[in-house]
C-alpha cells in the first residue's frame, strides 16, 4: 500500500484487504472460543485490541502534529488539529464525511498526513460491533450445536445489504461511500465468512499446515492459486485504475485474491506464495506492517508539501520509504513490541484501560495544549505599526513581518452575526441551509433593518456593512443561502429550488429598508454575466418599496489563493513574488463593464410609484462595485498590504473586508443618502 502511495497515487484495493483479513482472523479466534467452550470475553477482547493498537497510533499522531508545525503551512493546522483527536478516538471516517473530504481529489501533497487514520477507524468501529455479533450463538453453542451455520446465515445477511447499500451509495456518493463504514462492513461479512467456512475447504482440498507434517493435496494448484491471487491484488492498483469504484462491487476482486492467497495456504512448493511470505524479509515486512502503515502517509505528505510535488519520483520516493521503514521499525520496537507482549498489562483490565486512555489523553493534550497556544484572538498594535504599514491597495516588494489574517484563523474569517435571529427578524419557518443571524439583540429597537439575500458572496460583504449599520442604528439580517443567487423566475435545481420563495415571504412580514444581494456572478473559468432571473428579483424588491444594494462580484480562481500565496510566503518570497505565481490582471476577472448596470435604471412599477406620496422617496438602486479596491490598478493580488485578499478561491476574507472595504462601503451608500430613507 505505501508503494501504491509513494509512486503512483493509486487506489490499491489494500485497504479492502486490510478489512477482509481483520475480520478473517477475529472471527476464527471468536468461533474457537465457541466450539471449544471458553468465555467470548468480549470486554477484555476489546481491551486486549485496542490496547495493541492505540499506543502506536498516539506515538504517530503526536509525531505528526510536530512535524506538521514544523513544515506543513499553517492553514492545514486546524485541520490536522481535529484529525489527530478524530483519529485517536476511531472516528476519522466520519469527520472526513463531515469535512467533505474527496479521497481522489488531490495529490498526496495537498493532502492531510492523517487522512489514512480513516482505514483504522472503520476498522476499530467493526472492532468494537462485530464480537457482539458472536453473543447471538453463545446459548446455542453451550447446548452443544454448530454455530457456524446460523452465523454464516447472519454474515450472508450483513454482507448482502451492506453490499446492496455500497454499491448505491458509490453510484450516488462516492466520496462518502469511501469513508462509511456501513459501505466496508460487506468486506468483513466476507473475511467472516472465510473464517467460518475455510475448515470444510480445508478438508475437501486436503490442505495441510507445515507443522501437521505431510504435504498438502493439489500442490501445484495452490501455488498457482497463490500467485494468481497476489497477480490480481496487483493488477487491481496497476494496471486498472479503479480509483472512482471503490467501495462498490468492483472490491470483489482484491478480496477474492486475498481470498485465494489464503485458501491456497501451503503449498508445499518452493516456489510458492507461502514460500516467498516465509522468508526473513517477508517476516521482518510483516512484524513492522502495522507501524509502516501508520508512519508512511505522513512522511509522503510532508515531503510533498516540502518539495511541491504532486508525486514523490523514484530516488526521493525510495528515500521516504527508506524513511518509513525506519521509523516503523523504531516504533515497533519501542512501542507497538513491548506493549503487545506486557504481561504486566494483560494482568489486570484496568491496566490495559489505562494504556488506552493514556495514550488518547496524550493525543488530545497535544492536539489541544497547540490549538490553544495559538493567539487567535491577536490583532497588530495600530500604534505600532503605524510607522511601518503597507497601504492596503499596494502590493510589498518585501514581506511584512506579519500577514492576516493566519492560515489557522481562517476557519473565523466567514461573517458571522452575533445573534441568532429572534424577535421580530424570527422566521415563522426554517429553510434547509439558510441559517437567519441578525447583529443586534431581538429587543432592539433600531431606526431601519438591512436584510442580506443571495449566496455566500452576498454573505462576505457583511463586514463592510456593519459600521455603517451601527452608526445610522440598523439591524442587519443574514439569510444568505450559500450556493443560490437570489433570482425570480428561473428555473432552480433540487438543493436551491424555493429559496426565492421563502426570502420574499420573509422580506414581506419583516418589510425592511434595504436588501443586499450580489447581482453580477464571476467563474474562474467563464465571463462575469448577471444572472438570469436577477432582474426580476430586483424589480420584485423595488415594488416592495426596498432599496437595493446591488454588489457586483468578486473574481473566482482555479486555485486557492491563500494556499498559493502562503506558500510563496512561508518559503521565503514576497507579496510580490506571491503576485506573480498567483495573481491576474483584473481584465481576466472580471468584464470591462459591470454586467448589471442596467439595474440602475430600474424604478418601482408604475402603480408602486403612485402610492407614494413623493416619488422621489420611491425606492431604487444602488450598484456597489469594489473592484478597484479588489483588483487596484487593474492587478488581482492575493495579498494586499498587510492582508490575505481571499481565505480560498472566491471568497474574501473577513480581514480584508474591514480593512478595506469599509469605508468605500460607507461613501457610496452616505453619497446615495440611504441612511436618509432607512
Amino acid at each position: 500500500m505505501a508503494i501504491y502511495h509513494i509512486w503512483l497515487g493509486r487506489v490499491s484495493g489494500g485497504v479492502d484487504v486490510f478489512l477482509f483479513l481483520s475480520a478473517f482472523f477475529l472471527t476464527g479466534t471468536f468461533v474457537r472460543r465457541l466450539e471449544s467452550g471458553r468465555p467470548l470475553g468480549v470486554p477484555r477482547y476489546w481491551l486486549h485490541t485496542f490496547k495493541r493498537l492505540l499506543p502506536p497510533a498516539a506515538v504517530t499522531i503526536l509525531l505528526t502534529l510536530a512535524g506538521t508545525a514544523a513544515f506543513l503551512p499553517s492553514s492545514l493546522w486546524p485541520t490536522v488539529m481535529q484529525e489527530a483527536v478524530a483519529s485517536a478516538a476511531y472516528v476519522q471516517n466520519a469527520l472526513l464525511v463531515f469535512l467533505q473530504v474527496d479521497y481522489h481529489a488531490r495529490d498526496a501533497g495537498g493532502a492531510s498526513p492523517l487522512q489514512h487514520f480513516w482505514s483504522l477507524s472503520v476498522q476499530g468501529q467493526a472492532f468494537v460491533v462485530w464480537p457482539l455479533l458472536f453473543l447471538l450463538v453463545v446459548r446455542r453453542s453451550r447446548r452443544g450445536k454448530s454455530v457456524r451455520r446460523p452465523l454464516i446465515v447472519l454474515m450472508l445477511l450483513i454482507g448482502a445489504a451492506s453490499l446492496t447499500w455500497s454499491v448505491i451509495s458509490t453510484q450516488t456518493q462516492q466520496q462518502v461511500a469511501y469513508f462509511d463504514t456501513a459501505a466496508r462492513m460487506w468486506e468483513f461479512a466476507a473475511g467472516s465468512l472465510l473464517a467460518l467456512a475455510l475448515p470444510v475447504i480445508d478438508r475437501l482440498t486436503g490442505a495441510r499446515r507445515p507443522e501437521e507434517g505431510g504435504l498438502p493435496r493439489l500442490r501445484t494448484v495452490r501455488a498457482l492459486a497463490g500467485w494468481t491471487g497476489i497477480a490480481a491484488l496487483l493488477a487491481c492498483g496497476i494496471v486498472l485504475d479503479v480509483s472512482t469504484m471503490f467501495p462498490g462491487w468492483i472490491a470483489i476482486v482484491p478480496l477474492a485474491a486475498a481470498g485465494a492467497v489464503v485458501i491456497a495456504g501451503h503449498s508445499g512448493r518452493r516456489w510458492g506464495v507461502d514460500a516467498v511470505l516465509s522468508t526473513r524479509p517477508a517476516a521482518f515486512v510483516g512484524d513492522i506492517s502495522y507501524a509502516l502503515y501508520l508512519v508512511h502517509w505522513p512522511i509522503l505528505v510532508i515531503w510533498l508539501h516540502h518539495s511541491g510535488q504532486a508525486r514523490a519520483g523514484l530516488l526521493d520516493g525510495l528515500a521516504v520509504l527508506s524513511g518509513a521503514v525506519l521509523l516503523a521499525w523504531l516504533i515497533t520496537r519501542a512501542v507497538d513490541a513491548p506493549v503487545r507482549r506486557s504481561r504486566w498489562l494483560e494482568a489486570r483490565p484496568w491496566r490495559a484501560l489505562t494504556a488506552i486512555a493514556a495514550s488518547f489523553a496524550l493525543v488530545a493534550a497535544g492536539a489541544g495544549g497547540w490549538w490553544l497556544s495559538l493567539d487567535q484572538g491577536r490583532a497588530p498594535d495600530p500604534d505600532a505599526s503605524a510607522t511601518t504599514q503597507v497601504p492596503a491597495d499596494e502590493v510589498a516588494t518585501i514581506a511584512p513581518a506579519e500577514i492576516l489574517p493566519h492560515g489557522y484563523q481562517l476557519g473565523d474569517q466567514w461573517p458571522e452575526l452575533p445573534e441568532s435571529c429572534g424577535g421580530d427578524w424570527e422566521p415563522q419557518s426554517t429553510h434547509h441551509n439558510v441559517r437567519c443571524q441578525q447583529l443586534l439583540p431581538a429587543d432592539a429597537d433600531p431606526a431601519g433593518t438591512v436584510v442580506v439575500v443571495g449566496s455566500s458572496h452576498s454573505r462576505q460583504f457583511i463586514p463592510a456593512l456593519i459600521p455603517y449599520a451601527q452608526e445610522h442604528d440598523l439591524q442587519i439580517v443574514n439569510l444568505a443561502m450559500d450556493g443560490c443567487s437570489f433570482i425570480v423566475g428561473e428555473p432552480r435545481g433540487a438543493y436551491c429550488r424555493g429559496y426565492e420563495d421563502y426570502a420574499l415571504s420573509y422580506l414581506d412580514r419583516v418589510s425592511p429598508d434595504i436588501v443586499l444581494t450580489a447581482v453580477t456572478q464571476t467563474s474562474a473559468t467563464k465571463d462575469e454575466v448577471m444572472p438570469a432571473g436577477t432582474e426580476a428579483a430586483v424589480q420584485e424588491l423595488l415594488d416592495r418599496g426596498i432599496d437595493v444594494l446591488g454588489m457586483r462580484d468578486t473574481p473566482r480562481w482555479e486555485q486557492d489563493q491563500f494556499q498559493c500565496a502562503e506558500s510563496v510566503i512561508e518559503d521565503g518570497g514576497t507579496p510580490v513574488e506571491a503576485d506573480e505565481i498567483c495573481g491576474a490582471d483584473l481584465t481576466a476577472k472580471l468584464a470591462a463593464e459591470n454586467p448589471a448596470a442596467s439595474l440602475a435604471d430600474l424604478s418601482p412599477s408604475a402603480a408602486d410609484a403612485a402610492d407614494a406620496a413623493d416619488t422621489a422617496d420611491a425606492a431604487d438602486v444602488v450598484l456597489v462595485d469594489h473592484s478597484s479596491e479588489i483588483c487596484p490598478d487593474s492587478r488581482c493580488s492575493p495579498i494586499l498590504g498587510e492582508s490575505y485578499v481571499y481565505m480560498d478561491d472566491n471568497h474574501l476574507t473577513r480581514t480584508f473586508v474591514e480593512g478595506v472595504l469599509v469605508a468605500p462601503m460607507t461613501r457610496g451608500l452616505e453619497d446615495h443618502g440611504t441612511a436618509a430613507s432607512a
